[in-house]
């Protein structure tokens, strides 16, 4: 059985949270990492998770927004000074080409100075991929760009993780019977419109997600500040859509696959 190691769990504007990452321990030490949450904060999360530079071998970007591309640049800049550093991307094709945009225009040369050290690969939706002890398959979700949903197959554990993503169809049918499912939450029913909008969920449709997949846990995450969806509320609107305990994710938290 996996662990997830929740870096961070809020949504772009969310001052009590980090934004999104997610880190997956493989076996032999090395780490798996989910999208990059903001600006320098990955740094410091991996290292209050005590999750060493060194042994970050893949990352995943599921999308362009800059709160889960955000932190790239930083960690690329960082591992210059780590010889052993390794690492491969992952992305779909047109995030890809953003990637390299983006540093270009913010730190000319990055790529150059890890030269070998660095790998780039295209994701395929529905294509599983092996990242060490890890099989990681993407799926095209709605978030009005492109983005991938991902489901990771950790030993004898399914985790699935929905990235940022409206109510869609395709999600259920990959989430079918997980063990886990990590959903994003914008907020209650009564803010479905504006959440839909902006290509979210609210906690009632990740529960409803969770329950017509036959998904054994699920974990809210990229929410909002608490001024505005109450975490305790998130959850119980959820569970009663999903008819069973949800829990909402924290900075930090560890939560088994």
């Amino acid at each position: 059985m996996g662990q997830i190691v929740m870096l961070g769990t809020g949504d772009p504007l969310n001052d009590e949270r980090a934004q999104t990452s997610l880190a997956v321990p493989l076996e032999g030490g090395d780490t798996l990492l989910i999208d990059t949450t903001s600006g320098t904060t990955l740094l410091a999360q991996l290292g209050a998770a005590s999750l060493p530079l060194a042994g970050i071998r893949h990352l995943v970007v599921t999308h362009r927004h800059f709160d889960h591309a955000g932190g790239l640049a930083p960690l690329l800049t960082a591992l210059t000074a780590v010889p052993e550093a390794r690492l491969t991307v992952y992305a779909p094709r047109d995030t890809l080409q953003v990637l390299h945009a983006l540093l270009a225009l913010t730190i000319p040369g990055v790529e150059d100075w890890l030269g070998a050290r660095l790998d780039w690969r295209e994701l395929a939706m529905g294509a599983p991929v092996g990242m060490g002890s890890a099989v990681v398959t993407p799926v095209a979700v709605d978030h009005g760009i492109e983005c991938v949903g991902l489901r990771l197959a950790l030993g004898d554990a399914d985790v699935v993780f929905s990235a940022d993503t409206r109510p869609w169809p395709a999600l259920v049918a990959h989430a079918r019977d997980a063990d886990l499912l990590i959903h994003e939450a914008y907020g209650l029913e009564d803010q479905a419109a504006a959440a839909h909008a902006f290509g979210h969920s609210t906690a009632a449709d990740a529960g409803a997600v969770a329950r017509e997949a036959g998904a054994g846990r699920l974990l809210l995450t990229h929410v909002r500040a608490s001024r505005f969806a109450d975490p305790a509320a998130l959850a119980a609107e959820a569970e009663a859509a999903f008819g069973r305990p949800v829990e909402v994710a924290r900075d930090l938290g560890v939560v088994d696959g």
